[in-house]
């Protein structure tokens, strides 16, 4: 505790001292330069979005849009059927809001959705959890802390509406993962005192609580730095937003001739290769590795992961918000998978734990497992494609519209 102190606390408290005359108004003349929320804000997967809590808070205030928590699979827009294009100009009536890039996995929309406050209660939320979230180690430190929001973590220990279970857990996670994320090579520096507090909050002692004590100046301090940071980072996302109108009255969906040319489209972006995988990612991740990719994956299993609890906590904190979800079960690519050795056999144990999870919390889900060899429902190995894109909109309006 001594060497917390003398690297953190004394000097924090002095800091805080400081900075609170220095800051004062500061977030009220901030917030008054704010502009509004811009639709066109949803079609990007803003990092700021990731980092942070304003533009999440933001969006959800919209009566017209519809948030959806991703992973890398969101960065796929080349392809027509990604939601960011199919909805462009609000054609079935709303917006799109795409939050997430890759490796923000369930861990990191708990964190994310747990550090909402209220604003997300009663919305509509979409969730995708990819396949890879899975894997026997879990989240890799260095992908974690790379999504990790300080701000965020602060946030969702200040709400009081949020079990002591979640925040138990969620800080166990933090706690693990920061100490793990700091012995890897050329780690970037973390911030101790954000490390103690989520190793005090998941094993609280009597140690623990005095440097608790002694440090609060500095978590209050950091809470409001933060939050000033992030809405300086938003309002310059805003100011180059745009707005969109919708369609008085938005057109029916022709989906036989949507699924037509998402056929189409998918035959021509993937013509270099038998596997139906875009051109491009085939060239450069397998093309000349082919054949060393054969059975690559013989002892790859899904059956134990930490990603399995991250998955409850995520659903238990929608539970807890009162946020009724729509949640994607992506598949992975069958022929891919058979090529590379993760035989049918584990894939089906993998989809079928997941389903199970679903099902205990009560999630709507929509379960796309049963197309892994779909010709384009899958532009790689393990991201949505062509078709598979034209089904997640589909689903998409009538969760909307709760049909």
């Amino acid at each position: 505790m001594n060497e917390m102190l003398r690297r953190v606390g004394f000097p924090a408290a002095a800091a805080v001292s400081a900075a609170a005359l220095l800051f004062w108004g500061a977030e009220e003349l901030l917030q008054a330069s704010l502009p509004p929320w811009r639709d066109s804000v949803g079609d990007y997967n803003h990092t700021e979005k990731i980092s942070g809590t304003y533009l999440v808070e933001q969006s959800a205030a919209q009566e017209d849009t519809l948030l959806i928590f991703g992973s890398s699979e969101l960065r796929t827009t080349e392809i027509s059927t990604h939601p960011a294009n199919f909805f462009a100009g609000k054609r079935a009536g709303f917006q799109v809001d795409l939050i997430g890039r890759g490796s923000c996995q369930s861990l990191i929309h708990a964190i994310q959705i747990a550090a909402s406050g209220d604003s997300l209660a009663g919305k509509k939320v979409v969730l995708i959890t990819s396949p890879q979230s899975f894997v026997p180690e879990g989240i890799a430190p260095d992908l974690f802390f790379a999504n990790f929001s300080y701000e965020q973590y602060l946030a969702l220990l200040e709400d009081e509406d949020l079990s002591q279970e979640v925040k138990g857990y969620l800080s166990a996670r933090v706690a693990q993962l920061l100490a793990a994320y700091e012995e890897t090579e050329g780690a970037s520096p973390v911030d101790p005192a954000i490390r103690a507090l989520a190793e005090h909050q998941a094993q609280p002692s009597l140690l623990s609580s005095m440097e608790h004590a002694v440090l609060s100046p500095y978590y209050a301090f950091s809470r409001y730095w933060y939050r000033l940071k992030d809405q300086a980072s938003a309002r310059q996302v805003l100011l180059q937003g745009v707005d969109t109108k919708a369609p008085a009255q938005p057109q029916p969906i022709d989906w036989a001739a949507e699924e037509a040319a998402a056929t189409a489209e998918g035959e021509a972006m993937s013509s270099n290769n038998g596997f139906g995988m875009e051109n491009d990612y085939y060239t450069t991740y397998i093309g000349s590795r082919l054949e060393r990719q054969k059975d690559r994956d013989a002892a790859l299993d899904y059956s134990v992961s930490p990603g399995y609890d991250d998955l409850r906590i995520l659903f238990e904190i929608c539970r807890e918000k009162g946020i009724e979800p729509l949640f994607i079960h992506v598949p992975l690519h069958g022929q891919w998978s058979d090529y590379t050795g993760f035989t049918a056999e584990r894939r089906q144990q993998y989809y079928e734990q997941v389903r199970q999870i679903a099902e205990e919390y009560g999630i709507q889900m929509l379960d796309l497992t049963g197309y892994e060899y779909e010709p384009y429902f899958m532009c790689d190995t393990m991201h949505l494609g062509w078709k598979g894109w034209l089904s997640v909109d589909r689903a998409l309006i009538d969760y909307y519209y709760g049909l």
